[in-house]
């Protein structure tokens, strides 16, 4: 299972969050930073990774302990992850930090691809592979030099996502235990910032995963059924508001009402 603090108590209570107008529009604001920037590590794994299927190469693990999303290992242990709140790109070898976080206030995505590239030389690891291209779109990328990162900017939504996901991770992670599977840990699908159960060792997948909000649904919501994939673009099947699953009072009880909602 995902690495996680005792965030939520022995118990495994969880507070249902806030919700009000101006705090949907300050997470809107650091969902777009957050997308932003963690198209970084998306770009070094679907460059560098080769060791899964490659339309499930972006694909980050997302470690709740750190709160980071962190790419698939290459290069003999190499990986570079984003954390949360403070969005920071590091790269880690063999699961350690190495030297020279890249802060990304008031720095532009020109500036984001040469540290990265400065990086991957010191490691010795060609250069020339490294690509931009993603294999999915994502609408509003901040490109080149004509305009900064600012998580400063929308410090308060950072700290509302950060927790959205802590508690989003602990009812994924329940709903993992409820099916007996201990061997799993929970994607983060860059192009969206979801959150997904990815079983390991061939156990069979469940369709549950939280999304911190979109276009259409401004609140973050916990859905069934999948997510949508650049190989399928198929909406959830089923969904409920974030703030209304949690209001159950903790994590085992949240996640028994998903598992049922995507037995329905």
């Amino acid at each position: 299972m995902t690495n996680s603090p005792d965030r939520d108590g022995a118990s495994g209570a969880i507070e249902t969050p806030n919700c009000a107008g101006d705090d949907l529009a300050e997470l809107a604001r650091a969902r777009s930073q957050a997308i932003n920037l963690v198209q970084w590590p998306a770009r070094v794994a679907h460059s560098y990774v080769t060791s899964s299927v490659p339309e499930r190469r972006t694909d980050l693990e997302f470690r709740a302990a750190d709160a980071a999303f962190v790419t698939q290992q290459f290069a003999d242990g190499v990986a570079l992850e984003m954390r949360l709140p403070d969005l920071h790109l590091q790269f880690l070898h063999n699961g350690k930090p190495v030297p020279h976080v890249f802060d990304p206030q008031e720095r532009s995505p020109a500036e984001a691809e040469a540290w990265i590239l400065v990086e991957l030389l010191h490691r010795g690891i060609d250069r020339e592979k490294f690509s931009k291209k993603l294999p999915y779109a994502v609408a509003g990328l901040l490109t080149g030099d004509a305009e900064d990162y600012a998580p400063q900017a929308c410090q308060e939504g950072l700290g509302q996502l950060t927790a959205w996901f802590g508690k989003a991770a602990a009812v994924l992670e329940a709903a993992a235990r409820a099916r007996g599977l201990d061997k799993a840990h929970i994607v983060c699908l860059p192009q969206t910032l979801d959150l997904v159960l990815a079983p390991l060792g061939g156990a069979k997948s469940i369709p549950l995963g939280f999304s911190p909000g979109d276009t259409e649904n401004s609140e973050p919501y916990f859905y069934t059924g999948g997510a949508a994939t650049p190989a399928s673009q198929k909406a959830p099947r089923a969904i409920v508001s974030g703030s209304k699953l949690l209001a159950q009072g903790d994590a085992a009880r949240a996640a028994a009402t998903l598992l049922k909602m995507a037995a329905a």
